[in-house]
């Protein structure tokens, strides 16, 4: 970990050339990783669970069988460790655009100009997903919080087609998982629904993890249970950052924008729908479950906030006075009067511990 102008920077390994072999029992390996079973799939690639080769180790299949003309490793650890390896396909990737708007300076081949209606004139220009990913592995690279999945080492080279993220592995999974037949979420870790308690730790970490970010000007935007991931002592770190932006002369960086100045704004909206504030939406269940994006974007903006009821039984599981405070506060429609980070964080729901943001996974 390096220390640039004050700003604590995780050093991650870049590694220009891939070599993958398999051997005759099955084995994957790719550098010095064996690779190992599927732990996700998105839109955009895949994500294995792998086993990283210690310093010194041999490339062996599970019947020895040698594996040989591996290139030196970036960096090995004393003993081998899992880690999660996000695999994109970059020809894939080039192939899916969308286009953002920033303020035109030199006008870049195919930006088309347009005129905003503060008199600032914008520009249109195409962003890959390829793009997005390298923007997502720019922002990871000033990342290193007990609260947020570390990035350890990128492997791509010209001559191959695949690019590599390695991850830090969180062994719990998401912190709640997603359930179709009965439309509500549950915690895998309680057996159901999250009790208060549980509920108060996880909360705790995520908020640690925003307050981290937003100090770095960095917005994630994109925090919903998939994205939050649990290590092996039950605490949570904040992944995925595909969605987030960083913005101003924070420590974070972004290819796209380079205003630094104080009154540079998120002017697009990214996420997922049914987690957007509902400022996102202007211009159980989920809760909002409508199919039909404008109805549920009026939904997220006008529906009543319930809070949480009896569970599956039918006992009461009741929140506590300051529980409930908070939620109102958090949930609050209008963003001028919402609960800001800090402020939750010194909420009375909470009872701080002194943690500080060493990762608790070194």
């Amino acid at each position: 970990m390096s220390n640039v102008s004050g700003v604590r920077r995780w050093n991650i390994a870049e590694t220009r050339c891939v070599s993958k072999r398999k051997t005759e029992a099955g084995d994957k390996f790719v550098n010095n990783y064996r690779v190992l079973q599927t732990l996700g799939q998105g839109r955009f690639g895949k994500v294995k669970l792998c086993e990283r080769l210690a310093a010194g180790q041999a490339a062996t299949g599970r019947n020895g069988d040698a594996v040989v003309s591996l290139p030196t490793p970036a960096f090995a650890p004393p003993k081998a460790r899992l880690f999660a390896m996000k695999i994109f396909s970059k020809k894939t990737l080039r192939r899916l655009k969308d286009y953002c708007a920033e303020p035109a300076g030199d006008k870049a081949d195919g930006a088309a100009e347009v005129d905003a209606e503060d008199g600032v004139t914008m520009r249109m220009r195409a962003v890959t997903a390829l793009d997005r990913v390298h923007d997502e592995i720019e922002i990871m690279r000033s990342l290193y919080h007990r609260n947020i999945v570390l990035l350890f080492e990128v492997i791509e080279a010209d001559d191959s087609d695949k690019l590599y993220m390695v991850l830090e592995h969180m062994t719990r999974g998401p912190c709640m998982v997603y359930r179709p037949d009965t439309k509500d979420f549950y915690s895998r870790v309680a057996g159901g629904t999250l009790p208060e308690e549980l509920a108060r730790s996880y909360l705790m970490d995520i908020l640690l993890g925003l307050q981290y970010l937003h100090r770095r000007r960095i917005c994630h935007r994109d925090i919903k249970p998939d994205n939050v991931l649990l290590n092996d002592s039950g605490r949570c770190h904040l992944t995925d950052f595909g969605c987030a932006k960083a913005f101003g002369n924070g420590s974070g960086y972004d290819a796209h924008e380079h205003d630094d100045s104080d009154t540079t704004r998120l002017k697009d909206t990214v996420g997922t729908y049914q987690f957007l504030a509902p400022e996102c939406c202007s211009g159980e269940l989920l809760p909002f479950t409508s199919e039909n994006t404008r109805e549920l974007f009026d939904e997220i903006i006008r529906a009543e906030i319930v809070l949480p009821g009896p569970d599956e039984s039918g006992r009461e599981q009741p929140l506590s006075p300051e529980a409930r405070d908070l939620l109102h506060r958090l949930l609050e429609k209008d963003p001028e009067q919402r609960i800001t980070i800090d402020e939750a964080i010194s909420h009375s729901w909470f009872i701080q511990d002194g943690d500080d943001d060493e990762p608790l996974s070194f």
